[in-house]
C-alpha cells in the first residue's frame, strides 16, 4: 500500500538521527555505512534492522533528467534481498545538489529484542570498534526505511553545504 506524500513527509520529519559520521563527504568519494533499526513489521519480532552503504561522490558530469540512473544501475539487482525487490528505492532530496548517491549493499534482520536494546548494543558496537564513520538512525516505519535513509543523507549534505 504506497503512502501519500503527507505521510512520506510524517516518516521523513520523524527519524531520529542517533549517530552521525564525524568527517565530511563531499570533497571526495566516500562510503557512508548506516544502521536503520525501527519497530519489526513482521510478526513474532519486536525490531528491524536495516544495514547498508550509501556510496557518495561529487556529481562533475551534467546530463538531462531523463537520462538519470535507472535502479538497476543506482542499486544493482544482485544486493537486493528478495523479500524488497517489490519496492522503490530513491533518494529525492538530492536533485539541486551536486553529489551521486547509490547503494551498494542491504542486509535485513528481524531481532527478538527492544529496539532501545538493539540500539544499545549497535552504539556499543560501533564504540568498540572506535568506528567513526556509521550513522545510526531510527525509522518510525521500517516498512519506508528509505525515507529515514534519505533523512540521515539529506541531514549530512545540508551540514557538509552549509559549513
Amino acid at each position: 500500500m504506497p503512502l501519500s506524500g503527507p505521510e512520506m513527509q510524517e516518516i521523513y520529519r520523524r527519524t531520529e538521527i542517533i549517530r552521525r559520521p564525524t568527517y565530511g563527504i563531499v570533497s571526495g568519494y566516500h562510503e557512508l555505512p548506516y544502521v536503520c533499526i525501527g519497530e519489526a513489521f513482521e510478526k513474532g519480532f519486536m525490531t528491524t534492522e536495516v544495514r547498508g552503504r550509501v556510496q557518495v561522490s561529487p556529481r562533475f558530469v551534467l546530463r538531462p533528467s531523463h537520462f538519470n540512473a535507472t535502479y538497476g544501475e543506482v542499486f544493482g539487482e544482485e544486493n537486493v534481498e528478495s523479500g524488497l525487490t517489490g519496492r522503490m528505492f530513491g533518494f529525492l532530496g538530492f536533485r539541486d545538489r551536486p553529489v551521486e548517491c547509490k547503494s551498494e549493499y542491504i542486509s535485513v534482520k528481524h531481532l527478538g529484542e527492544s529496539v532501545e536494546a538493539v540500539l544499545a548494543a549497535t552504539l556499543d558496537e560501533l564504540d568498540r570498534r572506535e568506528d567513526i564513520t556509521t550513522g545510526v538512525i531510527i525509522t518510525p516505519n521500517c516498512h519506508y526505511y528509505p525515507v529515514s535513509v534519505e533523512r540521515f543523507i539529506s541531514a549530512i549534505l545540508e551540514d557538509e553545504f552549509n559549513a
